[in-house]
């Protein structure tokens, strides 16, 4: 369902969109405190200030497409703001916290990292489980592993594998091309 749709179901007040919605974007704000090197409780306090803070303006947010440059900022501050609180050492990396927006390239990294799980979930389960497990699994596994896992033969992973990125890919310029209209 397209973030409009569904926003225009929580201002409505449909629960099972609401659900939708936090599963949607939970990985985007929970990779910032994440990436500042807080730990799993303090995710959790940033991920729940950030959700309550989505309930209070929902109705605010004018600019759909914006959703997510909107919680990558929001979650940004909550992140800052927490670190401050506990004066907690952040990796230097990383953007200062200072209470401006987040460098843009910081930004880009986000929103370029959620269009990659939006795409995902816009592809076949079976696709998005090879994709994980040859990706986003740490430590990466064998193709021995990965094949035993899928319950395949090890030799039709690369071809399977190019098959899931060319649908990932076509996904991704679908979505880039109605953005862009």
């Amino acid at each position: 369902m397209p973030d409009h749709d569904l926003i225009a179901r929580c201002r409505s007040g449909d629960e099972s969109a609401w659900t939708v919605l936090v599963d949607r974007y939970a990985p985007l704000i929970l990779s910032i405190p994440r990436r500042y090197g807080l730990g799993s409780a303090q995710c959790d306090d940033v991920f729940a200030e950030v959700c309550l803070i989505l309930v209070r303006n929902l109705r605010s947010v004018r600019d759909v497409q914006a959703l997510p440059q909107w919680l990558i900022r929001t979650t940004s501050r909550a992140t800052w703001a927490l670190a401050r609180k506990e004066r907690r050492e952040l990796p230097p990396d990383l953007p200062p916290l200072t209470g401006a927006a987040p460098p843009e390239e910081f930004v880009a990294l986000l929103e370029e990292e959620q269009q990659v799980r939006d795409a995902l979930e816009q592809i076949s389960a079976r696709c998005r489980k090879l994709l994980e497990l040859l990706y986003f699994a740490a430590p990466t596994p064998s193709y021995d592993n990965v094949a035993k896992k899928l319950g395949v033969p090890r030799g039709s992973l690369g071809p399977t594998r190019r098959r899931c990125l060319d649908r990932m890919k076509k996904v991704l310029v679908s979505k880039q091309d109605s953005g862009a209209s």
